[in-house]
Protein backbone atom coordinates (compact mmCIF):
# COMPACT_ATOMS: atom_id res chain seq x y z
CA UNK A 1 0.00 0.00 0.00
CA UNK A 2 1.01 3.63 -0.23
CA UNK A 3 0.07 7.03 1.25
CA UNK A 4 -2.73 7.59 -1.27
CA UNK A 5 -4.28 4.13 -0.67
CA UNK A 6 -3.38 3.21 2.93
CA UNK A 7 -6.29 0.72 3.19
CA UNK A 8 -5.57 -1.05 -0.09
CA UNK A 9 -7.47 -1.01 -3.36
CA UNK A 10 -10.82 -2.36 -2.20
CA UNK A 11 -13.18 0.64 -2.03
CA UNK A 12 -15.21 -1.03 0.74
CA UNK A 13 -12.40 -0.30 3.24
CA UNK A 14 -12.81 3.42 2.47
CA UNK A 15 -16.61 3.22 2.61
CA UNK A 16 -16.31 1.60 6.05
CA UNK A 17 -14.03 4.44 7.24
CA UNK A 18 -16.49 7.00 5.84
CA UNK A 19 -19.35 5.25 7.61
CA UNK A 20 -17.48 5.53 10.94
CA UNK A 21 -17.32 9.31 10.38
CA UNK A 22 -20.95 9.46 9.35
CA UNK A 23 -22.05 7.57 12.48
CA UNK A 24 -20.25 10.11 14.69
CA UNK A 25 -22.47 12.90 13.35
CA UNK A 26 -25.60 10.89 12.56
CA UNK A 27 -25.68 7.98 15.04
CA UNK A 28 -28.79 6.45 13.44
CA UNK A 29 -27.32 6.39 9.89
CA UNK A 30 -26.78 3.13 8.02
CA UNK A 31 -23.83 2.19 5.82
CA UNK A 32 -25.98 1.74 2.71
CA UNK A 33 -26.78 5.48 2.75
CA UNK A 34 -23.31 6.04 1.29
CA UNK A 35 -23.79 3.64 -1.61
CA UNK A 36 -27.54 3.52 -2.21
CA UNK A 37 -27.60 6.22 -4.89
CA UNK A 38 -23.89 6.80 -5.38
CA UNK A 39 -21.21 4.45 -6.66
CA UNK A 40 -17.50 4.60 -5.94
CA UNK A 41 -14.44 2.62 -6.79
CA UNK A 42 -10.69 2.50 -7.16
CA UNK A 43 -9.57 1.93 -10.70
CA UNK A 44 -6.20 1.52 -12.38
CA UNK A 45 -5.77 4.31 -14.91
CA UNK A 46 -2.58 3.77 -16.92
CA UNK A 47 0.11 2.94 -14.38
CA UNK A 48 -1.62 4.47 -11.36
CA UNK A 49 -4.69 3.78 -9.26
CA UNK A 50 -7.27 6.55 -8.86
CA UNK A 51 -10.39 7.11 -6.79
CA UNK A 52 -13.46 7.03 -9.01
CA UNK A 53 -17.06 8.23 -8.70
CA UNK A 54 -19.66 6.72 -11.02
CA UNK A 55 -22.71 8.59 -12.29
CA UNK A 56 -25.75 7.17 -14.05
CA UNK A 57 -26.24 8.08 -17.67
CA UNK A 58 -29.62 8.44 -19.38
CA UNK A 59 -29.32 4.94 -20.85
CA UNK A 60 -28.76 3.35 -17.43
CA UNK A 61 -25.03 2.87 -17.88
CA UNK A 62 -22.47 4.29 -15.45
CA UNK A 63 -19.79 6.79 -16.39
CA UNK A 64 -16.62 6.90 -14.28
CA UNK A 65 -15.04 10.18 -13.20
CA UNK A 66 -11.62 10.09 -11.62
CA UNK A 67 -11.10 12.05 -8.44
CA UNK A 68 -7.66 13.69 -8.16
CA UNK A 69 -7.78 13.67 -4.36
CA UNK A 70 -6.04 12.02 -1.43
CA UNK A 71 -7.39 9.36 0.92
CA UNK A 72 -8.67 11.79 3.57
CA UNK A 73 -10.60 13.85 1.02
CA UNK A 74 -12.07 10.74 -0.61
CA UNK A 75 -13.31 9.47 2.76
CA UNK A 76 -14.69 12.93 3.64
CA UNK A 77 -16.61 13.04 0.35
CA UNK A 78 -17.97 9.55 0.90
CA UNK A 79 -19.22 10.54 4.38
CA UNK A 80 -20.86 13.83 3.39
CA UNK A 81 -23.61 14.90 1.04
CA UNK A 82 -26.21 12.29 1.98
CA UNK A 83 -28.96 14.61 3.26
CA UNK A 84 -31.52 13.07 0.90
CA UNK A 85 -30.78 9.53 2.12
CA UNK A 86 -30.71 10.71 5.74
CA UNK A 87 -34.07 12.42 5.29
CA UNK A 88 -35.74 9.38 3.72
CA UNK A 89 -34.41 6.98 6.35
CA UNK A 90 -35.38 9.07 9.36
CA UNK A 91 -38.87 10.62 9.10
CA UNK A 92 -39.83 13.77 10.95
CA UNK A 93 -41.83 13.26 14.15
CA UNK A 94 -42.11 16.85 15.40
CA UNK A 95 -41.50 20.36 14.05
CA UNK A 96 -40.87 23.81 15.50
CA UNK A 97 -41.45 26.83 13.27
CA UNK A 98 -39.18 29.89 13.50
CA UNK A 99 -40.10 33.27 12.01
CA UNK A 100 -37.52 35.49 10.35
CA UNK A 101 -37.43 39.27 10.41
CA UNK A 102 -36.04 39.32 6.86
CA UNK A 103 -38.43 37.18 4.78
CA UNK A 104 -38.15 38.89 1.39
CA UNK A 105 -35.14 39.71 -0.78
CA UNK A 106 -34.46 40.08 -4.49
CA UNK A 107 -37.91 38.85 -5.50
CA UNK A 108 -37.68 35.73 -3.32
CA UNK A 109 -39.87 35.09 -0.29
CA UNK A 110 -38.91 32.85 2.61
CA UNK A 111 -41.97 30.60 2.91
CA UNK A 112 -41.03 28.18 5.66
CA UNK A 113 -38.22 27.75 8.18
CA UNK A 114 -38.57 25.05 10.78
CA UNK A 115 -36.55 22.79 12.99
CA UNK A 116 -37.42 19.11 12.76
CA UNK A 117 -36.98 16.32 15.31
CA UNK A 118 -36.64 12.87 13.75
CA UNK A 119 -38.01 9.47 14.76
CA UNK A 120 -34.63 7.71 14.91
CA UNK A 121 -32.98 10.68 16.59
CA UNK A 122 -31.33 13.84 15.43
CA UNK A 123 -32.50 17.22 14.22
CA UNK A 124 -32.64 19.03 10.90
CA UNK A 125 -33.77 22.37 9.56
CA UNK A 126 -36.16 22.68 6.62
CA UNK A 127 -35.97 25.89 4.56
CA UNK A 128 -38.34 26.70 1.68
CA UNK A 129 -38.31 29.82 -0.49
CA UNK A 130 -39.78 30.92 -3.79
CA UNK A 131 -40.86 33.69 -6.13
CA UNK A 132 -43.79 33.93 -8.56
CA UNK A 133 -42.47 31.27 -10.91
CA UNK A 134 -39.92 29.17 -9.04
CA UNK A 135 -39.04 27.86 -5.65
CA UNK A 136 -37.25 25.22 -3.76
CA UNK A 137 -36.55 23.68 -0.41
CA UNK A 138 -33.63 22.15 1.39
CA UNK A 139 -33.15 20.11 4.53
CA UNK A 140 -29.99 20.61 6.58
CA UNK A 141 -29.18 17.84 9.05
CA UNK A 142 -27.52 19.22 12.16
CA UNK A 143 -24.50 17.10 13.20
CA UNK A 144 -24.75 15.50 16.65
CA UNK A 145 -21.47 17.11 17.72
CA UNK A 146 -23.11 20.56 17.58
CA UNK A 147 -25.38 19.59 20.47
CA UNK A 148 -22.39 18.94 22.73
CA UNK A 149 -21.55 22.66 22.55
CA UNK A 150 -22.90 25.39 24.84
CA UNK A 151 -25.88 27.25 23.35
CA UNK A 152 -23.87 30.26 22.09
CA UNK A 153 -21.33 28.04 20.34
CA UNK A 154 -24.11 25.85 18.97
CA UNK A 155 -25.68 28.96 17.39
CA UNK A 156 -22.36 29.98 15.82
CA UNK A 157 -21.82 26.55 14.22
CA UNK A 158 -25.47 26.20 13.25
CA UNK A 159 -25.56 29.56 11.49
CA UNK A 160 -22.47 28.64 9.47
CA UNK A 161 -24.28 25.49 8.33
CA UNK A 162 -27.71 26.94 7.51
CA UNK A 163 -27.23 30.55 6.44
CA UNK A 164 -27.49 30.46 2.64
CA UNK A 165 -28.82 33.36 0.61
CA UNK A 166 -29.85 36.94 1.34
CA UNK A 167 -32.65 36.05 3.77
CA UNK A 168 -32.47 33.63 6.60
CA UNK A 169 -33.25 33.27 10.22
CA UNK A 170 -30.49 35.13 12.01
CA UNK A 171 -29.09 34.82 15.52
CA UNK A 172 -31.58 37.33 16.97
CA UNK A 173 -34.48 35.36 15.49
CA UNK A 174 -33.17 32.15 17.08
CA UNK A 175 -32.40 33.72 20.44
CA UNK A 176 -35.81 35.40 20.63
CA UNK A 177 -37.89 32.36 19.68
CA UNK A 178 -39.44 31.10 22.89
CA UNK A 179 -39.28 27.35 23.33
CA UNK A 180 -36.61 26.71 20.69
CA UNK A 181 -33.86 25.92 23.18
CA UNK A 182 -36.06 23.38 24.92
CA UNK A 183 -37.12 21.82 21.60
CA UNK A 184 -33.42 21.35 20.73
CA UNK A 185 -32.63 19.84 24.13
CA UNK A 186 -31.08 22.88 25.78
CA UNK A 187 -32.17 24.25 29.12
CA UNK A 188 -34.12 27.52 28.94
CA UNK A 189 -32.61 30.28 31.04
CA UNK A 190 -34.16 33.49 32.27
CA UNK A 191 -31.89 36.48 31.92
Amino acid sequence: MNDKFPYGYDVNAYINKAFELMKEEFPWATRDMITKNNYYGIKKMGDEYQYVSFYSQGDGSLKAYTEAIDCEEFIRRLASGHDWELELANPVKETFKVHAKNRYSGGWYLEDYRFQKHKLGGFSTFVQAGNRSAGGSRTFFIPASYFKLPWDEFLDKYLQLVSPGPFYVDRDDLENTKGLKTFLGYEETTD
